[in-house]
Formats: C-alpha cells, structure tokens, sequence
C-alpha cells in the first residue's frame, strides 16, 4: 500500500512534522522520487513485532551497509521484565531506555530515560554521514510523534536518498502519514513484505559483493554463449546478438583473462549487453563451482505436477512433455505464444513462471520479480547462478548447469555452439528455497 496520494504540501516542522517540512524547500517533483521510506505497521496483537532486527541482520550477513536502531526487551536472571534497549545495528552497542521501578509499573508511568533516548541518535546521524545501504528505526514513539527523539534523523536519512524503515503502530497512523507527507510505504509486520518492499533491483549488486578476487583464468565470448572460467567454477551467460540495441564494442578486450573475478562480476551491471554477459558469466564462475553438491534435475520438472497454466518466460525445449499448461513468452513470438509486453499480465495469473536465465543479461529479470504476484518463480537456464541467497528475493527455484570438461565447453563456447552442444559436458543442479 501507498501513501503518496495524500497531501504533499506540508507546513514548516515548527506548525507541524512534515517530510516536505522548510528544510526540504525543494521543488517536490524533484525529491519525491529520491525517497524512499516504509512504515512497518504493527498492533498490540501482532504476534511477530520485531522483525526489522534479524532482517538487518541478514541484510548485513549479506555484505550490506545497515545502520539505525532496534529495540531489545531485556530480562532479569529469573526470566522477569528489567527493561528496554536501543541497540545500535551498526555496532551492537547497548543504550538503556528504560529500567522501571516497581512504583513505575504500580503506576504505569513512564520510565524512558531521556537522556539516552537523545544519546541514541548518534547511530542514525552516524549511518547518515556513512550513507549507508539502509537505515532502521524502531520504533515511531511519542517522542516522534511530537516531531522529538528521532524525528530529526528519520526526516534527514530519507531527504538524503537512504532508504529508510520505521516500525510504526498502526494507532497513529494518521499522525504517521502527516510526519512523512504522506510519503511512505505501508507495510505489513513480516519479513516478506520487507523483502518485497527491499525489492529486485539490489540483487545483482548483492551477488557481486559475494563474488571472490581470485584471477580469471579465461573469457570466452561466443556467438551464442559467454564464458569466464575462475579456479573454483566456470560460469555461462547468454550472448547477446551482435545487433542487439546498446551493444558496443568491450573495453580492454585481450586482458580480460587474468583480471580479478569480482572486477569482471561488476560489469553486470552494466548497460553495454556485451558487458553485461560478462559479469553474469563471472558471478557464475564463482556461485557454479565444480564441486556443488546439488540435486541433478530440469527446473521445469518443478512445475509439472501444477495443472494449471504456467508462464514460461523464454522457449524452452521440450515444455510439451514438462508442462502441462505452458504459457510462453518470447520478443519475437511464434504463432500460440505471446509478445514479451504480456508477461507481467500472464505472471499475475499463473500459479506459477519458469523464467530464463537470460533475463539476468538482458536486464529484465527484476521487472518480472516485481510483476510476480503470488507466482511460484523459477529462474531456468545455463546462466543461472546457484547463490541460494536469491531465494530472498522470491525465486524459489534455482537451475543452471554445473560446466565439468571446462576445455571441452570452452572450445565449443568459442565455436558458436548452443545449448545442446554445451549440455553432454555439464550436469543440471537445481537448488530450490524453503
């Protein structure tokens, strides 16, 4: 769910909160699309409160900059309630909030201490000045809420182009909406929606920092196929035709073997398609080891008990016999398939989609992680990577190839060889998410 609706035009933060406040004076056209801010919803009944400390703790397992803070309830020797925590997801620290006495749970009055609730913002101006890969706060408390505490800093990291999540209680979502100008995301307490709300479009960056700095032994880049082989692995890509729009020309073409795996893994983020492949291949030549011990079977075989119609991004052999209500899409479709402009439509509707690897090089596999729905998604194909960290990012199913005659398969890669030439030389693996 979306905010962004409602109104914009906030007053000054002295008259009242606002993410369009006299510090964000610029034109709003211009700012709203760096924002980027979500509001983790929650009630006094929500059986899973805290679930933005171990998704910053997997996000920071995975390599990426987290900074912010969350909340910890501390207990005494005897299991009893001693207090709250703030702790700092950057370094661990602890900040005591609140150590209640018994008069102040008699009472029920309030034990924040506020001096260590202003000692707390460090961490969040800290993950600023760091410009770090996202900021969390637990929580939007009555010192927020008065435009206090944290306010300041959750403004600021946003303004600044981080994105940020904000465990928020769905009871002052009015006084929420009015704090961010309406906006944020709204989302749901699990750790889905996070990921959802984290999105696609870090994945290739996340298996790119996980990419080693050993040396390329070599790189090959076929008519039909690209390979880099690395001292663990050796990864395919799909080649992108020689007339395909954007392609041109590789730099420091003759001294790419010898280069460091992660330097070439960078270039699938690149816009040259040429490039693209490339990195692709590298990031598979690291997560594509010979030694990968996994389950040898076609992806497709997943889906085939599913009776129903799946979605098939790309022409695969042999669907008929593997599918039994296949919906294919290609760029330049055949007489009963579909243009690729249906496949988000198609997704949508399918219980299920099968999708090449191919679109890792072609740049649309994010859009079609997007377009997903509640579709099961298998990523199929020799290019894929088998980084069972995608499984994260809604592919449930990971299935590539395994090269095992390296010099066989880079022979037949610089001879223009296609998939059926290449598969005799390696053997299927499928790696499939919880």
């Amino acid at each position: 769910m979306n905010t962004r609706d409602a109104d914009m035009h906030g007053k000054s933060r002295a008259d009242e909160p606002g993410l369009v406040a006299s510090r964000f004076d610029a034109d709003i056209d211009a700012v709203a699309p760096q924002i980027r801010i979500g509001a983790v919803l929650y009630t006094p009944e929500t059986e899973q409160r805290h679930v933005l400390a171990p998704f910053a703790a997997e996000l920071k397992r995975r390599g990426w900059r987290v900074g912010g803070l969350v909340q910890e309830i501390m207990l005494n020797d005897d299991g009893s309630r001693l207090g709250l925590d703030a702790v700092e997801v950057d370094t661990g620290a602890h900040i005591p909030l609140a150590r209640p006495t018994a008069h102040d749970l008699e009472t029920k009055t309030c034990s924040l201490d506020r001096s260590a609730l202003a000692a707390s913002t460090a961490a969040l101006r800290r993950a600023i000045a760091d410009k770090v890969d996202l900021v969390v706060v637990e929580k939007f408390g009555e010192r927020e809420q008065e435009g206090e505490g944290l306010a300041e800093e959750i403004l600021t990291a946003a303004a600044e182009g981080i994105p940020v999540l904000v465990a928020v209680p769905a009871g002052v979502l009015e006084r929420w909406n009015t704090f961010t100008g309406g906006l944020s995301d709204l989302l749901p307490c699990t750790e889905d929606a996070l990921w959802r709300w984290w999105g696609a479009d870090p994945l290739i960056e996340e298996l790119r920092r996980a990419v080693s700095d050993v040396s390329a032994k070599r790189v090959v880049v076929g008519r039909n196929w690209t390979l880099v082989e690395g001292p663990d692995g050796c990864g395919l890509a799909k080649s992108p035709a020689h007339d395909h729009p954007g392609c041109r020309a590789i730099p420091g073409v003759g001294t790419l073997a010898g280069r460091p795996l992660n330097e070439l893994a960078s270039l699938a983020q690149s816009w040259n398609p040429a490039e693209t492949a490339i990195g692709v291949a590298a990031i598979n030549a690291h997560f594509n080891r010979y030694d990968l011990q996994a389950p040898h079977q076609n992806g497709l075989d997943v889906f085939a008990a599913i009776d129903a119609p799946v979605a098939v991004i790309g022409r695969f052999p042999g669907l008929a016999e593997r599918l039994r209500q296949p919906l294919v899409v290609e760029q330049f479709p055949k007489e009963g398939e579909f243009a690729s402009v249906a496949a988000p439509r198609l997704m949508a509707r399918c219980e299920a989609a099968a999708v090449t690897s191919s679109t890792l090089v072609n740049r649309t596999l994010e859009g079609l992680l997007r377009a997903r729905g509640t579709a099961r998604f298998a990523l199929v194909g020799p290019g894929t990577p088998m980084a069972p960290q995608l499984h994260a990012y809604g592919i449930e199913v990971l299935s590539g190839l395994v090269v095992e005659d390296v010099d066989q398969v880079v022979a037949l890669v610089g001879e223009g060889a296609g998939v059926k030439a290449i598969k005799p030389y390696c053997r299927f693996v499928t790696l499939k998410g919880d």
